[in-house]
């Protein structure tokens, strides 16, 4: 339970991003960035304004959580105000429609960009994570929507690294970053040795597939064991 003065301090850290990050006629934008403040409400991360160092032209904050595995994570999430005026200055003639958002975005990818990184409680330096996919690829939504994806993600990612085919990365460091965690004490303490090896084991051999049918069938066999869960991909009869 929060005390009355952690509560003020967390409202003004939340207000400070509203205002800092908030663009005049861009509301995709700004709806965005209200949903990242439900979302870190929700899943109960907290707000660190001078958590993250960005280029001078941008101003920045740092979102910290910590896993279901444990592990504390770092989102640094940085906002360049002038590259919103400019998108927002004729956004008023833009209807969207398939594809468009990457067409009038491409220019102002930077407008709100974003790194993620895991705590190494071994020697206290922030190991960098990448999840949410490579610089180049299309945009399909505002940046906020995806440091929502992001944000929930990492809070629940034992679950998202074995069901998300895509988690590649975020299974090899949880490899490593997950046997830290309970080493140091971060995972709940009925969480056994045991537990701990069997979840590693079965998402190295979902990375060390050689092909998809490789990986499906690690992933089916980790899903089912893991979690009870059957994929919906999976043949009629297979258990």
């Amino acid at each position: 339970m929060k005390t009355k003065l952690e509560k003020s301090i967390e409202q003004q850290r939340i207000d400070w991003v509203l205002k800092h990050f908030h663009c005049n006629g861009l509301e995709p934008h700004n709806r965005s960035i209200e949903w990242v403040i439900e979302t870190l409400q929700e899943i109960g991360a907290s707000i660190d304004i001078g958590g993250a160092q960005g280029h001078r032209i941008e101003r920045s904050f740092a979102i910290r959580l910590r896993g279901t595995s444990g592990i504390l994570y770092r989102i640094s999430v940085h906002y360049r105000p002038r590259f919103g005026e400019i998108v927002a200055e004729r956004f008023s003639e833009v209807e969207l429609e398939d594809g468009d958002l990457d067409i009038l975005m491409q220019p102002f990818r930077y407008m709100m960009h974003f790194e993620s990184h895991w705590l190494d409680e071994r020697d206290g330096t922030w190991e960098h994570i990448c999840i949410h996919g490579h610089r180049d690829r299309p945009i399909t939504s505002w940046p906020g929507d995806e440091l929502v994806t992001t944000m929930v993600t990492l809070a629940d990612d034992l679950r998202h690294a074995v069901c998300d085919k895509n988690m590649n990365t975020l299974r090899t460091e949880l490899r490593k970053a997950y046997m830290i965690s309970w080493c140091s004490g971060y995972t709940p303490p009925e969480l056994t040795f045991q537990d701990v090896a069997k979840y590693i084991r079965h998402i190295s051999e979902m990375n060390a597939a050689r092909n998809q049918e490789d990986f499906h069938d690690a992933q089916h066999t980790a899903m089912l064991d893991l979690y009870g869960i059957k994929p919906i991909w999976a043949p009629e009869g297979m258990e």
